[in-house]
């Protein structure tokens, strides 16, 4: 028998951390009800670091305290190669996705991918949302403060390794000039511990916390898809030219791991885009974001994307959605890799987006009514994406324009 929406987000209210049994359990649910129903999917297995947030505030704890150290017992040449490792060791794992610090512990991956195609398609869409979730310290909002001070926080390790240089060369050589200098870099490195322990302790401590749901933060996204996907399945693959991937990430949480494998394992042959959904189902407006990525790199989503799925949401809400200047999300891999797409989602009407990564996010935030709308929206924007063949007719620019 086909699952309600309550009966799904029975199954998405539960906290799903990465790595973690419930992950697996939620994993199970669905794959076995696509199995029941005997609905086409497939299994794309990764390597995935699932503490990876852990190990990253642990190293910025650990690795900008030894800094402080070095400065302030005076190490010379040590402070530079101090700030240099510390910030080579976040860097390479966040900013160019090479696991270093948080090789420490992995498992596999799974994300799910329903499939749905005609004779001869001409182009394809991919449509997803990720079913893991998170625990902070701080939600989005608080956590914002130390993410937009992250140019300054490297600066500042940079500053304070030359710093140190200098102070230790000074120092040995007596220079009346030392204890000045020796004061300006402990004042400098103040606000780096700041950020580096406010940082981390968020990325590391969120046990400490109750946890979240992952109600809104994604499990209406999940519902939505798996409820579109048993329409099409149901009633009849409705559409002629595009082949379409409901896809279900995991890894998420942990750096946009599963959209990121599943972007650069796969071979892309026909024009393709994506629609990313993020905190679907609350009773406010309907969003979409200008910008995808995380603090180092971020670029535009698609704007013909945009102007499609705002149609659809239009006709089927009867309002249009309002635009958000950034998102870290799973759209982000897509337009890392040149694919367009963009990502949508609601607000709540108090809360707005506030509460996310937090015990606040759970099913009470969550509108039934507002599922079922999100499946009719995503039906209509296909209708319309396919007789257009609008995705064949785009100039695909590297970075998702067109």
């Amino acid at each position: 028998m086909p699952r309600s929406f309550t009966e799904w987000m029975e199954v998405f209210s539960k906290p799903r951390p990465n790595g973690s049994r419930a992950l697996e359990q939620t994993f199970t649910a669905i794959s076995e009800y696509l199995r029941y129903v005997g609905m086409e999917h497939e299994i794309h297995s990764f390597r995935l670091y699932d503490q990876f947030f852990t190990w990253i505030g642990i190293w910025l704890i650990c690795s900008r305290s030894l800094l402080a150290v070095a400065l302030w017992m005076h190490w010379g040449w040590w402070v530079l190669w101090i700030a240099f490792i510390g910030l080579i060791g976040g860097l390479v794992d966040v900013g160019f996705n090479v696991p270093t610090i948080t090789r420490l512990k992995s498992s596999l991956g799974k994300n799910i991918l329903i499939k749905f195609a005609p004779p001869t398609p001409v182009q394809e869409i991919i449509i997803s949302a990720h079913y893991d979730s998170k625990t902070e310290l701080l939600d989005h909002h608080q956590r914002m403060f130390f993410l937009k001070n992250l140019p300054l926080g490297i600066a500042l390790t940079i500053f304070c390794g030359l710093w140190g240089v200098l102070d230790g060369w000074l120092n040995h050589s007596g220079s009346s000039w030392a204890g000045g200098v020796y004061v300006i870099g402990i004042i400098a490195n103040l606000p780096l511990l700041i950020l580096a322990w406010g940082l981390g302790l968020n990325l590391s401590l969120g046990c400490l916390r109750p946890p979240s749901q992952g109600a809104v933060d994604n499990g209406a996204a999940c519902a939505i898809l798996l409820k579109l996907a048993e329409r099409l399945h149901t009633q009849g693959f409705p559409l002629l030219n595009t082949h379409l991937t409901i896809a279900l990430f995991c890894g998420e949480e942990v750096n946009m791991q599963g959209s990121r494998a599943y972007v650069h394992q796969r071979e892309w042959k026909a024009p393709a885009a994506a629609l990313n959904l993020e905190v679907m189902a609350q009773d406010g407006d309907y969003v979409y974001w200008e910008k995808d990525g995380n603090s180092l790199r971020q670029l535009p989503t698609s704007a013909w994307l945009n102007a499609s799925i705002a149609s659809s949401i239009q006709v089927v809400h009867g309002k249009p959605p309002r635009p958000r200047p950034v998102i870290n999300s799973d759209g982000s891999s897509f337009l890392f890799a040149g694919l367009p797409c963009t990502t949508i989602g609601t607000l709540d009407r108090h809360l707005v987006d506030r509460g996310f990564h937090h015990a606040s996010d759970n099913l009470q935030r969550v509108k039934l009514e507002r599922l079922e709308e999100g499946v009719d929206l995503l039906h209509h924007f296909l209708m319309q994406i396919d007789a257009e063949k609008t995705i064949y007719h785009q100039t695909i620019k590297p970075g998702g324009s067109a």
